[in-house]
């Protein structure tokens, strides 16, 4: 292995030559600051990647220590101390992205009202200002309203305020969104990425569809966590681990694309060695289980979550399913799996959801129909002939 140039990056080999392992190992003086050595993933291209956002993340602190305040009680100080705080450094990528958002429109609110003292900020304040967003963005001034309740939270925790006057805000509640993915949904958008030339997106949908996962696992999904009958994977926002078995239809995709990325990689391979460079065939075999399986068509890459987004949402149109979005996959895969007879154990065991967040979803999204109804009859006539013959 070639010597790779990131800074903290170092690799460190087990006894014996037992495998190689990643870290992020920070500098003395960032270690000093609280800075700690962290455990990379074994595979090589998710540990540089986890080892350029460390890197980020260090770059972000020491803009933000440089540019801090001397008068610390504003706003402005607040979001800049709580973007250095453990509390939103430790957040997935997305979580900090959408975070910005809200605390960008915190900062504005702040500037228009002249940036008061902490201390001046009133519960009156903070309804007025949820008020004022509630009428044209109703989804931005509830996420807005809760990052601010996060925020005065730091600040009563570093000792600048005694209470916090954006605590249970008595937000107005959004209606739950009632879009499922049937299967002529599935069926329709899997024809139209065909047509298209996108497998990928294709792919992506049927493993939203039979894993009920997010939409940031499955693009981050690689070879390794498929042995050709189930797919492993730790849910990048609970750590939970699952094992889900690949249904038929889904296994049949796995290794068509599976197949598909050997073929490209080995003859990368092919083509390295025509030009005497020193590439072993183990390490291609390597690449294959470390390349992550969703790869976009017109860059050969794997997909950004913007470029993912706006290909998603270009075949779902087309496909005329406007009113669906990828988040809703995780969703309806839960009513399916219910609908098809599955207890809530199963259905977590699947998904991943904790055992209370999988009934309300069902309290909210699974039809009580007819069939549900004639098949609770059917179950129970069954068992009743069934007693009935073992009594006999």
């Amino acid at each position: 292995m070639g010597k790779i140039k990131i800074r903290y990056f170092v690799c460190k080999h087990g006894r014996g030559g037992r495998g190689t392992y990643f870290y992020w190992q920070p500098s003395a003086d960032l270690q000093r600051e609280g800075w700690r050595t962290r455990r990379l993933s074994d595979q090589l291209e998710r540990a540089i990647a986890e080892a350029q956002q460390f890197n980020r993340q260090v770059d972000e602190w020491r803009q933000d220590r440089d540019v801090l305040p001397n008068q610390p009680d504003t706003l402005p100080w607040l979001t800049k101390l709580y973007r250095i705080d453990d509390r939103f450094t430790s957040l997935s990528a997305a979580s900090k992205r959408s975070y910005d958002q809200s605390l960008i429109a915190i900062e504005a609110w702040s500037e228009r009202a002249g940036d008061p003292p902490l201390s001046s900020i009133k519960r009156k304040h903070v309804k007025l200002f949820y008020r004022a967003m509630l009428e044209k963005t109703p989804a931005k001034a509830n996420a807005v309203i809760r990052v601010l309740r996060l925020l005065l939270a730091c600040a009563i925790d570093e000792g600048y305020l005694d209470e916090n006057p954006a605590s249970k805000p008595r937000m107005k509640g959004r209606p739950p969104r009632q879009q499922r993915w049937t299967e002529e949904s599935i069926q329709a958008f899997c024809a139209t990425a065909q047509v298209a030339d996108r497998a990928s997106l294709q792919l992506a949908v049927l493993l939203g569809a039979c894993l009920g996962q997010r939409q940031g696992d499955i693009l981050r999904m690689t070879w390794q966590q498929y042995d050709g009958q189930q797919v492993t994977l730790r849910q990048g926002k609970t750590g939970v681990l699952i094992a889900v078995p690949a249904m038929a239809e889904l296994k049949l995709f796995l290794d068509e694309a599976l197949q598909k990325r050997r073929k490209q990689l080995l003859g990368e391979f092919d083509e390295t060695v025509s030009r005497n460079l020193k590439v072993d065939r183990v390490d291609t075999r390597m690449a294959v289980k470390a390349s992550p399986i969703l790869i976009a068509e017109t860059t050969s890459k794997p997909y950004k979550v913007d470029h993912f987004r706006h290909e998603f949402r270009r075949i779902a149109n087309a496909a005329g399913l406007n009113d669906l979005q990828f988040l809703d996959l995780r969703r309806s895969a839960v009513v399916r799996l219910a609908e098809a007879g599955c207890t809530v154990p199963q259905i977590a065991a699947i998904t991943g959801h904790q055992l209370d967040r999988t009934l309300r979803i069902l309290e909210t999204y699974l039809p009580r129909n007819t069939e549900m109804a004639r098949a609770a009859i059917h179950t129970l006539e069954s068992y009743r002939n069934r007693t009935k013959l073992e009594t006999d």
